[in-house]
């Protein structure tokens, strides 16, 4: 009995597979860009082993959707992105529709999703931490059985806190939100020129405002903090642990034995959900971009 978790990282996607008690059987990755090109034979290469269940890539998070129900208008709300466009996301998720639709395959839910997070911490937040970061999560979660912790993934380009609680997320702070963008740069940059995803990529990791968060939580509620990701020691606080696999990946696998009933399933009403990454936004004029999102 095999389920796969899949980590759509920024550089790499990672793989991994295990049975059902748990265990890692097989893992590997591949470099980001070849994902486009080769969605079909990777789709085709986790068929082969007829998993019980995969957890797709989810990016923004949509709450355990079926493979079969992901169109055009969901691939919009996973990725934020024009779905029409060719992505490594995007294409890996329509081909995981061609051949992975009798596996259990599905979505999972990112942080701003999940019903124990409350409703006020979400208004007007997209990014509090994506799907990969809940993923990651939950592999801590089952690996070191802690119910209480605070979680810092420190990627390549962003920073993310996921905060556990009594064994479920109550809070996070994504990438793009740590990123900060200045709201008066956004606005020129809205009116003069352009800004797109390249813009909020290049502003990177606001260090002093991780520290703060991290000891504002750490010490009001006397959480302990782990640092993951690839550049995990540029942060000089938390526990670090050396794995030869990403966390999220093998998560992800966890969440797929925990939500179709292997050994795992106790742990899964951390991932209670509901919503999608935008039901949460209230700005004036918001609802022309819903309305647009419909006729997808």
């Amino acid at each position: 009995m095999i389920y796969v978790g899949i980590d759509p990282g920024s550089e790499s996607y990672a793989f991994a597979f295990v049975d059902e008690i748990g265990n890692l059987v097989k893992y590997f990755e591949i470099p980001t860009d070849l994902v486009e090109k080769n969605a079909i034979i990777l789709a085709k290469l986790i068929a082969g082993y007829r998993p019980i269940a995969v957890t797709l890539p989810s990016g923004h998070g949509l709450p355990f959707y079926d493979i079969r129900n992901i169109n055009y208008k969901e691939i919009f709300l996973l990725t934020l992105k024009d779905p029409l466009s060719h992505g490594p996301l995007r294409d890996f998720l329509l081909a995981s529709k061609q051949y992975l639709s009798f596996y259990n395959s599905f979505t999972i839910p990112s942080v701003i999703e999940l019903d124990s997070v409350s409703s006020e911490k979400k208004t007007n937040i997209i990014d509090k931490g994506t799907a990969d970061k809940v993923a990651s999560a939950f592999f801590y979660r089952v690996y070191l059985k802690l119910d209480n912790f605070i979680l810092v993934e420190m990627g390549r380009r962003f920073a993310a806190i996921v905060i556990i609680i009594n064994g479920k997320i109550v809070d996070g702070y994504g990438g793009t939100y740590l990123a900060g963008l200045d709201g008066e740069i956004a606005y020129l940059l809205h009116k003069y020129s352009r800004i797109d995803k390249s813009t909020i990529y290049s502003i990177g990791k606001n260090l002093d405002l991780v520290r703060i968060i991290l000891e504002w939580y750490s010490e009001k509620y006397k959480l302990p903090i782990i640092v993951s990701g690839y550049n995990k020691n540029s942060l000089g606080i938390g526990e670090k642990y050396d794995f030869k696999f990403k966390e999220a990946a093998v998560g992800a696998a966890f969440i797929a034995n925990a939500y179709f009933g292997g050994i795992l399933r106790h742990y899964i009403n951390m991932l209670d959900s509901s919503g999608t990454p935008i039901s949460f936004v209230r700005l004036k004029e918001w609802e022309e971009i819903v309305s647009l999102i419909e006729t997808l």
